[in-house]
């Protein structure tokens, strides 16, 4: 069976992505994991990723078939693909803890069975260590600083929004393992507050609509083919590009 082809995204771009599976997948609950080794400032894209993909398949008990969860954010800012958003295919947080220390929402949407998490939860994996500094794991990062984990809420609240799971279903591999993943500084809270303000977030923010509504009145802009201006995506060299090309013609006119 051929393995994964893991390529780099931007959110907008795996966005997309998860938007072709909408209606081919049942998921319930989202697991927010964090990858401390390597950490952020090894991360080294696409290479990084094969990387983990053999470590995962090559540990001496219980082997990968193939990279694990669903998704890692970069520090680089972008998603990796992995195993595809579809029922019953991710591999990633099989429990170590018995069921009585679940968080009871979980224990009640799992009835106990430790299989469920891997068959309708979405894991995302985020580069970067969130535990405070030890021997073992150098490097904290403020998770409220780090690219990686402001790249993991956006996708977790892409699909929060897609899927149509209630924010509060947004688990942390802890919840389920004796790990402190995603990070001793990663809050339950925090994350929760995080995600539902991003699912919350108008197309274009006031302060910028001015500047927006002009934008596209001169044609400079205007959005993408849903009709939205997706405010908070970021522009390519290209579209910047086409930008100036437009504001230059329309001097020269």
């Amino acid at each position: 069976m051929a393995l994964i082809t893991i390529k780099a995204h931007t959110v907008p771009e795996y966005e997309d992505y998860l938007e072709s599976y909408v209606g081919r997948a049942v998921l319930g609950a989202t697991f927010l994991h964090h990858c401390w080794k390597p950490n952020a400032a090894d991360f080294r894209g696409l290479t990084t990723m094969e990387g983990v993909r053999r470590a995962q398949m090559s540990r001496p008990r219980d082997p990968a078939s193939d990279i694990m969860c669903n998704c890692y954010a970069g520090s680089d800012g972008l998603v990796y693909n992995a195993r595809p958003p579809t029922t019953n295919n991710c591999a990633c947080q099989y429990p170590d803890t018995a069921p009585e220390h679940w968080p009871s929402a979980l224990r009640k949407l799992s009835s106990d069975d430790p299989h469920w998490m891997n068959k309708y939860g979405f894991s995302v994996e985020t580069v970067g260590c969130f535990d405070w500094d030890h021997p073992g794991a150098p490097r904290s990062e403020d998770p409220a600083t780090s690219v990686a984990m402001r790249t993991s809420l956006d996708v977790l609240a892409i699909v929060h929004r897609l899927f149509h799971i209630p924010v509060d279903h947004c688990f942390f591999h802890r919840d389920v393992s004796t790990k402190t993943c995603p990070g001793e500084r990663v809050s339950k809270a925090w994350v929760h507050a995080e995600i539902a303000r991003r699912m919350n977030m108008p197309d274009v923010s006031p302060w910028a609509k001015p500047a927006v509504d002009w934008a596209r009145e001169k044609g400079l802009m205007v959005g993408e083919p849903d009709g939205l201006f997706h405010g908070t995506a970021p522009v390519t060299r290209e579209q910047l590009a086409v930008v100036l090309k437009r504001l230059d013609e329309q001097k020269q006119s």
